[in-house]
């Protein structure tokens, strides 16, 4: 069922065929996307990362400095629809589980959101994965 709204949510956003500029554009990042075995804890500040490759953190991190788009990491659902309503946001790439992007993309609405479901090799919340090319992909869609 989160799959399928995560879909309509994202359809959704396609027929608004918003546009923003990079500096308007939230890369919203899941904590359990870093490695579990990093020391250097980024939940408060996603610039701490070492960008040491253990996960998929830094090479996002490329991508947001390729673009210039803003990046941060949400603990959980509230921080995350903080973050995502900000004023300085005009929508938002937001990785995640069906879960969290099904409960932040409805309660951040109408604010433009696309929903990137993330990969759980390892099972939930725990070094979790994504699929860059569908990041790029939603950047480039707000950006074109």
């Amino acid at each position: 069922m989160g799959r399928t709204v995560v879909r309509i949510m994202n359809l959704l956003t396609h027929a608004r065929r918003t546009r923003c500029r990079p500096d308007e554009l939230l890369i919203l990042l899941p904590s359990c996307l870093q490695s579990s075995q990093c020391r250097q804890k980024i939940a408060n500040d996603v610039g701490e990362c070492l960008r040491c490759g253990r996960c998929k953190v830094r090479d996002i991190l490329e991508l947001v400095d390729r673009y210039g788009c803003q990046c941060a990491v949400a603990t959980g659902g509230r921080l995350a629809l903080e973050r995502a309503r900000s004023a300085g946001v005009a929508g938002v790439v937001a990785v995640a589980c069906e879960k969290e992007l099904q409960a932040g993309m409805l309660a951040a609405f109408p604010k433009p959101s696309l929903g990137v479901i993330n990969l759980r090799p390892n099972g939930p919340c725990k070094d979790t994965d994504v699929d860059l090319e569908q990041v790029e992909e939603a950047i480039r869609w707000f950006l074109r």
